[in-house]
């Protein structure tokens, strides 16, 4: 059956103009087919096509988030967790919190959280085991950082997920006292991937009913990419996983189009890599490209810097590189030369040299300019290395709402001069870098408009100023276009999303407020009042408009 209708509004939004204009589209199975004129819409009106009219409400392509952990995101977002410990000043805060928790969830045989910070605690050491023991002694209890590079966990947790102090890694930190102890916190992935299985561990009907509702928080924040970014293996876990979403796209349960990224490190043949995208063929589940990890976070000094730590002068960076370099740049070249896209997680300012150096080399190698390659956060910089992203084709991939979550708190590890070029999304793009915008979910907070927000001021939802550069601000269409047709850019998805043009698939959302009349501060409060993807009204606030 044929599905064709009109939306209009006097603030429409296309991604590609650089403000909103009067506007009358013309939606045809799934599709845009025309921005209609005057005279075309009284046409199609008298053809019947229903129109849905907007009046002043803002209407513009759906969100596209160029970088999120959609499975642990949906998990967050789900009642299983405890989502709230960002909120927390303070270990005792947050063990107070996780087991008010617990005593409400005394149906789980885990307790999982997610969000605590260092950072927000002034300056108070790693936090320990032994808190969370006196006060959950019983259950196993898995606490993700909000930066997703170390986990903290009580004995019960230590012990199922059999955690042992002599463990060896090729990187990571499993923490000890000074009696040879663990202590619970488990530093960077490697560490602490035991762990997160058991935190991920669900039923099959539990992860479908997570990932249901999941796509249902997706829809009405008005978002219609999301990615995941863990560069998980190939192994059969991960099928397993992955699975469950090709079987909810195959029944049409999904409102999203959803781009994963897989393991770079330790491949440089990708056979593992094609027999998954195969696998999982279908209209919205993509295997994009894969991914690594070049550093950790500068919070626990696994941040790679260029020159030592100002409050630890003995080390650039504990442990680092992640991965050693040698093996890194071999596979980048063959994934490149295999016509795969790489993306890479690089906090600090010797990782994104190292990440732009390889990528330099494998440019040069294979001759391909095609591949999209990006470098995920760039939390710091140096000034040399701003202009490379447009000299090399290579995509900064930022999360603008990161800066709220440092809450100052980088000054403190790399000093002032430093600071001159943490986050520097402005710079970047004033020198040519195509930037593309997302959150890191479930990192930070998936609402978009504080993400919009945090790029338009640099300042916390309170207004009050978190970092050492506030010039480094956005303009609001160029905050939406990098949130919409740059991330999809990113994607290799510019030619079915994106903007709002003839021919794109019919994903746009409808905004209770025109975010070019408001203030700042006001977009803060702004909601979806309807979304459409490919053409279907998936989420609409009013029950009179579905």
């Amino acid at each position: 059956m044929e599905n064709v209708f009109i939306v209009k509004s006097s603030a429409v939004f296309d991604g590609i103009q650089e403000k909103p204009y009067e506007a009358a589209i013309l939606v045809r199975n799934g599709k845009i087919e025309k921005i209609l004129s005057d005279e075309t819409l009284e046409k199609e009106m008298e053809k019947g096509v229903p129109v849905h009219d907007y009046g002043n409400k803002m209407i513009m392509p759906s969100f596209v988030d160029a970088h999120t952990h959609m499975f642990t995101g949906a998990i967050s977002a789900s009642d299983y967790v405890c989502d709230t410990l960002g909120e927390c000043k303070s270990e005792e805060e947050c063990v107070q919190m996780i087991l008010k928790f617990a005593n409400n969830h005394k149906e789980l045989k885990r307790i999982r959280g997610t969000g605590w910070f260092v950072g927000n605690w002034n300056d108070a050491p790693l936090p320990s085991k032994k808190s969370l023991d006196e006060a959950i002694p019983d259950r196993p209890v898995y606490l993700q950082c909000a930066d997703s590079h170390s986990m903290w966990l009580n004995s019960k947790a230590l012990e199922e997920a059999a955690i042992r102090p002599d463990e060896t890694l090729e990187n990571g930190v499993i923490e000890t006292d000074e009696k040879g102890e663990l202590t619970g916190m488990l530093i960077e992935p490697a560490a602490f991937e035991p762990a997160m299985r058991k935190y991920m561990e669900f039923s099959k009907e539990e992860l479908l009913g997570i990932h249901r509702n999941f796509q249902e928080v997706l829809a009405q924040n008005g978002i219609a990419v999301v990615s995941e970014m863990f560069a998980d293996d190939y192994s059969k876990d991960t099928y397993q996983r992955y699975n469950i979403i090709k079987e909810m796209d195959e029944r049409g349960e999904l409102n999203t189009q959803v781009f994963v990224y897989t393991e770079l490190f330790g491949h440089t043949e990708f056979e593992p890599f094609f027999q998954m995208k195969e696998h999982f063929n279908s209209n919205h589940f993509h295997i994009a490209g894969v991914k690594g990890f070049i550093d950790g976070v500068t919070e626990t000094y696994t941040g790679l810097l260029l020159e030592p730590y100002t409050d630890k002068p003995e080390t650039c960076g504990e442990n680092l590189p992640l991965w050693p370099q040698g093996r890194m740049q071999e596979e980048i070249i063959a994934a490149n030369q295999a016509g795969i896209q790489v993306r890479l997680h690089c906090i600090a300012d010797g990782s994104v040299r190292m990440a732009l150096d390889m990528y330099e080399k494998a440019k040069e190698m294979t001759g391909r300019t095609d591949m999209r390659n990006t470098i995920e956060h760039i939390e710091n910089i140096h000034p040399d290395d701003i202009g490379r992203f447009a000299e090399l084709d290579v995509i900064p991939s930022m999360q603008p709402y990161h800066v709220t979550l440092s809450n100052g708190d980088k000054i403190l590890r790399i000093g002032a001069q430093r600071c001159r070029y943490e986050w520097p999304i402005r710079s970047i793009l004033e020198k040519g870098g195509k930037i593309a915008i997302g959150t890191d979910y479930p990192v930070v907070t998936l609402n978009p408009f504080q993400t919009i927000y945090a790029a338009l001021t640099r300042c916390k939802e309170n207004g009050e100023e978190v970092c050492q550069n506030p010039w480094e601000t956005l303009s609001l269409p160029t905050v939406l276009k990098a949130y919409t047709a740059n991330a999809a850019w990113v994607y290799h998805a510019e030619e079915h999303m994106g903007t709002m043009e003839a021919g794109k698939d019919a994903d746009f959302i409808v905004l209770d407020k025109n975010l070019f009349e408001i203030k700042p501060e006001e977009i803060l409060n702004t909601r979806v009042i309807a979304n459409y993807f490919e053409g279907r009204l998936v989420w609409s606030e009013s029950s009179k408009e579905a």
